[in-house]
């Protein structure tokens, strides 16, 4: 009898620790997958605000930015292409040989011709459409104001990798100490798109700096005028 008495309560007892473990209220039992189906899902909203928000780096857009500030006289905007270490170098040829001015304020920089802001540029800049092609080619002989003949094989406004303006070697021949060439030389490497303006000959060359597309360059010099 009394084995008896031991076998039934050794049934009871290992019948309540089979009710505890099956327990799906118990807090360590495994999580449902169906829950983790019904959080949810991100949908990169947030992320695309703070890409629209940070500066493109669509080249095109930027220049137009830039293009249009110039022509609303907008110094403020015309200054955010400014690097504030780098700067932008002005390149004009008053006489024989080039004269170069590092500039880190757009409103100090006065012009050979005639001691005039940068802003003055946009009277003889009245629309620039990029075109994405090499820059065409000029000649002196073929040079008319008069006829409008700009000396170029074709007119427009042109984008273009810098490598000709990189070697155009004209810090060589500037009126520079070796310190300021060799800062020259160091922003040199940073120039990724050049721009040409072929009825002034003008021309910009930007760099992609700290995410934002900087002026590194602006070379105002007509040519053959030398």
């Amino acid at each position: 009898m009394w084995k008896l008495s031991i076998l039934l309560t050794l049934f009871l007892f290992l019948n309540s620790c089979t009710s505890e473990t099956s327990n799906p209220e118990s807090s360590d039992g495994p999580v449902d997958s169906r829950a983790k189906s019904t959080q949810p899902v991100a949908n990169g909203s947030q992320e695309q605000k703070a890409s629209n928000n940070a500066d493109t780096t669509d080249f095109r857009i930027a220049f137009n930015r830039f293009f249009q500030a110039l022509q609303a006289g907008d110094t403020s905007t015309l200054n955010e292409f400014i690097h504030p270490q780098y700067g932008v170098w002005f390149i004009e040829q008053p006489g024989a040989v080039p004269k170069m001015t590092l500039v880190g304020n757009i409103q100090s920089f006065k012009r050979e011709y005639q001691n005039r802001s940068f802003l003055s540029v946009a009277e003889e800049m009245k629309k620039c459409n990029l075109q994405k092609e090499p820059f065409p080619k000029f000649s002196c002989d073929d040079l008319n104001y008069d006829a409008g003949k700009t000396g170029y094989s074709k007119d427009g406004c042109f984008v273009w990798k810098p490598e000709k303006f990189v070697k155009s070697g004209y810090w060589n021949y500037a009126d520079l100490s070796l310190q300021q060439v060799k800062r020259v030389q160091t922003t040199l490497p940073l120039v990724k798109k050049s721009v040409l303006h072929t009825n002034t000959s003008f021309e910009f060359h930007f760099g992609y700096i700290d995410d934002h597309w900087r002026l590194l360059f602006a070379k105002l010099i007509y040519p053959c005028s030398a």
